[in-house]
């Protein structure tokens, strides 16, 4: 609309950056700027890999157990809670733990805990 009020594709241009950073400071505003990521790791090394993360990073794992559905073989899932400038760290000793782990990696709003936040009352 920017554009064809003002015949400036410029001008559209500064209004959709406006409005994408504008959209980024009411997002920390409201959740915080303290986001941590959640790393799912499944492995079929789970002691080596949850020897690395308790070793080096000092967080907790907690590990679960599952199965392949497409290759059928048991499986355990690891389950690690770190901070955002942590995560290439966790990356790297995953690979060097298990190069074959597949790993997903989410951003998590709040983690209370040993660790990090307070139960606040």
């Amino acid at each position: 609309i920017s554009a064809i009020v003002y015949h400036s594709f410029e001008s559209a241009m500064y209004d959709i950056a406006s409005t994408y950073i504008t959209g980024l400071v009411i997002d920390k505003m409201i959740l915080g700027m303290d986001v941590q990521r959640e790393a799912m790791i499944i492995t079929s090394r789970p002691q080596e890999v949850s020897a690395a993360i308790l070793t080096n990073l000092r967080h907790g794992v907690t590990a679960l157990q599952g199965k392949g559905m497409y290759t059928g073989e048991d499986k355990t899932l690891l389950l690690c809670v770190a901070r955002r400038h942590e995560t290439s760290r966790l990356k790297s000793l995953v690979l060097e733990a298990d190069p074959c782990a597949f790993v997903l990696l989410s951003e998590v709003g709040e983690v209370f805990g040993q660790g990090f936040k307070a139960y606040e009352k």
